[in-house]
């Protein structure tokens, strides 16, 4: 997830959070980095509350068949007990760092490993670059209202989904 600074004099749903003042743009992407949601949300938000509402935009059968999981990788920001069950028990395998004041943890190179999976992390970093990048918009918010923040938002996914499709 990336903080990206707020307009100028704020708005509704720009906070103080523990990066600083403004707003999230929370993002889901295939493997690929094809993005798949977005939403927004305030800095002062929870972002593992977040990732569940993301992962409820998606119609991906998880777990149906048990020879097929879907893998979901995090960064520590989202590291939580209750996170990784509600995303076992809704099909997903949760791949997510440990914050380094965990005592219990497995280390995300044995998870990779166990899984057969290789690491893309990556590929959502590089989506939130393109995004600022071709949507300038979405650098500096400059929308006080919510609703058009989010419709710039889906603005932006629409318009990656357009340079994917279209070339």
């Amino acid at each position: 997830m990336a903080l990206f600074p707020p307009g100028p004099g704020g708005g509704k749903e720009v906070d103080h959070g523990y990066k600083g003042k403004g707003s999230l743009l929370h993002l889901v992407t295939d493997k690929e980095g094809k993005p798949l949601w977005i939403i927004t949300t305030s800095a002062k938000g929870n972002e593992k509350t977040q990732a569940i509402a993301l992962l409820d935009q998606l119609q991906i059968n998880g777990c149906k068949n048990n020879k097929q999981m879907t893998i979901c990788e995090a960064d520590k920001g989202y590291d939580s007990d209750e996170l990784r069950m509600e995303m076992l028990k809704r099909g997903y395998i949760p791949i997510i760092g440990y914050r380094k004041n965990r005592k219990k943890r497995v280390e995300t190179k044995e998870m990779y490993t166990l899984f057969r999976a290789s690491k893309n992390r990556w590929v959502v970093e590089r989506s939130f670059s393109w995004l600022k990048r071709k949507c300038r918009r979405l650098l500096m918010r400059w929308e006080r209202l919510p609703e058009l923040w989010n419709a710039f938002a889906l603005l932006g996914l629409i318009f990656m989904w357009l340079q994917i499709l279209l070339g």
